[in-house]
């Protein structure tokens, strides 16, 4: 037991406390790193959908002066 003056802590006390926030705590680090992970992958593919899109552009404009 840990005595901190008028207010005593108990080891069993505590490791329930453990046991019943460590999972709320691993969930909400594993749903941040989660959102983290997507907004990565998003940034990345909005880049490289614009990049195709401007080669698509060019090939377009390059297909319209072949034809003319």
């Amino acid at each position: 037991m840990l005595d901190f003056g008028a207010v005593s802590v108990e080891w069993g006390t505590m490791l329930v406390q453990l046991i019943v926030f460590l999972p709320a705590l691993l969930f909400y680090a594993f749903v941040i790193y989660a959102i983290v992970k997507v907004l990565r992958f998003m940034k990345e593919k909005i880049q490289l959908d614009r990049e195709r899109n401007q080669k698509l552009a060019q090939l377009l404009e390059s297909r319209r002066h072949e034809q003319n």
